[in-house]
């Protein structure tokens, strides 16, 4: 019995591990983390490793205060003492990085099965100043496009925003004034390392933002990172499924449904395009984008009336869609016409009948008037080209010096 209970004895007043001891005796955060990595299975509980994480918390938060008073002075004081920014920023994704680990570790039960937090609240009170830090040397780098680094730093950023240790706390977890920023500048970041899953977890963090600047940005980078991580038929399958998704989410997104109705061309899915763009229609009246993609689809399949109707239900302005769309018109037009003239000439002479010629006249010179409406919007083809195919409407109706004055 009296050995038992010198064996229990020994076992309650062990102390320290051998392995704890040493990490809290490092000098700095380096020597902290070294120890801690090569130690750590060495340490006896859960309580150990939440002080021992917390040991390097203090010494990366010592390194980064250190250099962030420097910074300080300097400014108030008009000095111009060496800062260590690059340090300072590396210690401060250490102490974050540290502080979550503590806090996992702390929030675990003691041998009694009671959960006693020691470390959160100091932590989570000294390093908020520090993540703005962070921050703002991440959107440093990436304005000199080094994205590796800046991805770093806006990794941290946003890991520690959504995870246990910050769970609640004003300005981090919720209503964060930089985390529609972060987000964006963080998944284009990940775009350009080709971290792809990245970028759109990012980006839809982004659009979530109320800044429309940073809304709008993100929604363009999120559809155009999807759009371009398609490699397989897989990939492909999965971007309808995920534009269904962000279309349910966002209805009135012009941009969602015309990437949804893309996704459904390349896939040969036509039906799929009519029945959503009729159903846009009737959802959105004033919408042009359903009445086009509608029309796409008819004058593929030569039936140039029905896709003339539904051009013609295109709002006129100054956009490339009305471009788009009174181009297509015209083509329309003229593939009607160049169709009529063949179905109708005599097989001998080539010629029409003068009843018929007069009609295929004015069905060329009704394209013609929405060829020259697409030479007016567009007079270099950047966007459409016109040229060719309106030389030859004015070949055809004898406009000789209107056909000359385009070659």
């Amino acid at each position: 019995m009296m050995a038992m209970m010198l064996v229990a004895s020994a076992t309650a007043f062990a102390g320290d591990s051998d392995a704890l001891k040493a990490i809290l005796k490092a000098k700095d955060y380096a020597e902290a983390q070294s120890l801690i990595s090569s130690s750590l299975a060495q340490l006896t509980d859960a309580s150990e490793k939440a002080r021992a994480y917390n040991k390097l918390v203090d010494l990366a938060y010592e390194k980064f205060q250190k250099e962030d008073n420097i910074r300080t002075t300097n400014m108030v004081m008009k000095k111009n003492d060496p800062v260590d920014v690059e340090g300072m920023v590396a210690a401060g994704k250490v102490a974050l990085e540290a502080a979550m680990e503590c806090d996992k570790y702390d929030q675990q039960p003691n041998d009694k099965g009671k959960v006693a937090v020691k470390f959160r609240q100091k932590n989570q009170d000294r390093l908020k100043a520090l993540r703005l830090s962070i921050l703002q040397q991440g959107i440093e780098l990436a304005n000199n496009e080094k994205n590796k680094e800046s991805f770093e730093n806006f990794d941290i950023y946003l890991t520690s925003a959504k995870s246990a240790f910050y769970e609640g706390v004003e300005g981090v977890a919720k209503n964060d004034p930089n985390l529609g920023v972060a987000a964006f500048y963080g998944g284009r970041a990940a775009y350009n390392l080709e971290k792809f899953d990245k970028a759109i977890e990012y980006f839809k963090i982004g659009v979530a933002d109320t800044a429309k600047q940073i809304h709008d940005l993100s929604f363009d980078f999120l559809l155009y990172t999807m759009r371009n991580k398609q490699k397989t038929a897989a990939d492909s399958a999965q971007y309808i499924k995920d534009m269904l998704e962000l279309y349910q989410q966002f209805p009135d997104a012009e941009q969602i449904y015309s990437s949804l109705s893309d996704a459904y061309i390349t896939q040969g899915m036509n039906a799929e395009v009519i029945k959503l763009a009729e159903e846009r229609m009737a959802k959105y009246p004033d919408s042009s984008l359903p009445h086009v993609y509608k029309a796409f689809l008819l004058m593929q399949d030569k039936k140039y009336d029905d896709a003339i109707a539904e051009f013609a239900k295109v709002k006129e302005d100054n956009s490339p869609v009305f471009l788009n769309s009174i181009f297509n018109s015209a083509v329309c037009k003229y593939n009607k016409a160049s169709e009529f003239n063949e179905a109708n000439s005599d097989i001998r002479t080539g010629r029409l009948k003068p009843a018929d010629h007069d009609k295929f006249m004015n069905m060329l010179k009704d394209a013609q008037a929405d060829f020259e409406k697409a030479k007016e919007l567009d007079p270099e083809q950047k966007t459409v080209k016109w040229q060719y195919l309106l030389h030859n409407v004015y070949t055809l109706t004898g406009q000789k010096e209107k056909a000359a004055a385009l070659e």
